[in-house]
């Protein structure tokens, strides 16, 4: 089985899972991948303990998640947060399962998509990109990263992440809308939506230059299972 981490938010959770079902292949109810979910929204603050170094730790509340879903069989595990991802190592360090990484799965999507080399827009909470998680592999892979400026992230890009948690994502569209126009006109290629969060924003109807990574991390966690298939 595939383990979910989630709860980090719930509805980014449940966006996830979507995301997994329909880019699964089936014909038939049994031909969809048998995942376990631990969605917890109890697990502490991400943020405050990157940016102000204060808070408790999230990490405890992360490991114990990992070990419900090895107690219920899980063989991998996904967390669909991107800021959760600042404690891989330590997470990792204190499992046997494999943990699929969301920068992996959205790297293996730009070369999905055959993305031409160059700029590439990158949304994210502060703490994401406080964490680096991102920056450097992009640039490494040909994408240096275009970040939007300190009074976009004010006015657009974190209230859209803040209303999405209040399930308020209407009302985040045309913020995020603005976010993405604004990187676009900075010359990026495209604008990778590295907060969960945020693709809930866009809702059935995605802004065309946008890249899904939690839709990238779905893909991954399907193509790791259809691996082992064979």
């Amino acid at each position: 089985m595939i383990g979910v981490l989630g709860g980090m938010g719930p509805a980014a959770t449940v966006d996830f899972m979507a995301k997994l079902i329909r880019l699964t292949p089936a014909g038939r109810e049994q031909d969809h991948l048998p995942v376990v979910v631990v969605s917890d929204p109890r697990v502490p603050d991400r943020v405050a303990p990157i940016l102000q170094g204060e808070g408790p730790s999230p990490l405890p509340a992360m490991r114990e998640g990992v070990r419900r879903l090895e107690r219920a069989g899980a063989a991998c595990v996904a967390i669909p947060c991107h800021t959760a991802h600042a404690w891989y190592d330590q997470l990792a360090a204190a499992t046997e399962l494999p943990i699929l990484h969301v920068v992996d799965a959205a790297l293996a999507e730009l070369e999905r998509l055959r993305l031409p080399k160059g700029p590439l827009g990158l949304l994210a909470t502060q703490a994401t990109l406080e964490a680096g998680l991102y920056q450097e592999r992009l640039a490494a892979a040909g994408h240096p990263a275009v970040l939007a400026p300190p009074e976009v992230m004010a006015a657009s890009v974190l209230p859209a992440i803040a209303l999405v948690k209040r399930d308020r994502a209407a009302e985040a569209a045309p913020l995020l809308g603005r976010a993405v126009e604004h990187l676009l006109a900075a010359g990026a290629g495209r604008v990778l939506l590295a907060c969960t969060e945020l693709p809930l924003a866009f809702g059935a109807t995605p802004h065309p230059a946008c890249i899904d990574a939690t839709e990238a991390l779905a893909r991954r966690c399907l193509a790791w299972w259809q691996a082992r298939q064979s």
